[in-house]
């Protein structure tokens, strides 16, 4: 199933809440079936879960979430990542502390911005580059925010969240198209415009620090994070057309 835009999706949306009057009535007398509907709720299911990589990754982390949030402090304490963890066997937990947040706000506008930004992506990449660049970003974030921590500020203050991941699939969905229109905030957007004010407040985050528990050094190296990506991304595809030809 191809990945539509969220333009075309919301226009048929609203098209089809518009004729449900009509359709009512049709159904009535017998000219459309009653499951005719239920067409508007249809398009959002499959607008919901075209994109499989990224509602498996929200599904799995909203999971993953609740569960460590009842698990006790000793099993979030085995997969939170403390920046010390880069320089011991616990390095997992870049990965990990991925699928944990601090609370309801944290992971639902996570997950809001992966649903926009990861549909983006996965309809240009399709889905097994974007998981390459999720889970890249995941990684290289972490390690850019924990180097920063060890070598720089001296700080071993733990961090969780897919934040780095999602400024990662942002930088990609930038430069895989920047005039694609989301409507986040039910206003129709540009991803470039959404993105550069994100990137924008995270620099501001560092520039002006404030206790605000924003891990803005992750967010950072979530959008560095694509300048690799992509490359290992190009000589992939580069490898493959020499086997081509």
């Amino acid at each position: 199933m191809a990945i539509e835009s969220e333009s075309k999706f919301v226009w048929k949306f609203i098209w089809k809440i518009i004729l449900t009057p009509i359709t009512f009535f049709q159904v009535i007398f017998g000219k459309k079936h009653f499951k005719d509907l239920f067409e508007p709720f249809k398009l959002l299911w499959e607008f919901i879960f075209e994109a499989k990589f990224t509602i498996g990754i929200i599904i799995l982390t909203c999971i993953t979430t609740i569960y460590f949030w009842y698990a006790g402090d000793s099993v979030v304490n085995q997969f939170i990542q403390y920046p010390s963890d880069l320089l011991s066997a616990r390095i997992y937990t870049l990965i990990t502390s991925g699928f944990m947040h601090a609370s309801w706000s944290h992971l639902l506008w996570n997950m809001l911005a992966l649903f926009i930004f990861g549909r983006v992506v996965e309809k240009k990449l399709g889905a097994g580059k974007t998981s390459l660049v999720y889970f890249g970003a995941l990684i290289i974030s972490g390690i850019f925010s924990s180097l920063i921590d060890i070598y720089i500020t001296n700080s071993n203050i733990p961090g969780l969240g897919a934040s780095g991941a999602i400024m990662g699939l942002v930088s990609a969905a930038i430069l895989l198209d920047p005039f694609y229109f989301t409507y986040d905030l039910l206003v129709p957007l540009p991803v470039m415009l959404v993105g550069w004010l994100t990137i924008y407040g995270d620099i501001s985050g560092v520039l002006n620090p404030t206790e605000d528990g924003i891990g803005h050094f992750a967010h950072i190296g979530g959008f560095l994070s694509i300048a690799i990506l992509f490359s290992l991304l190009h000589k992939k595809n580069g490898r493959k057309l020499k086997k081509g030809f």
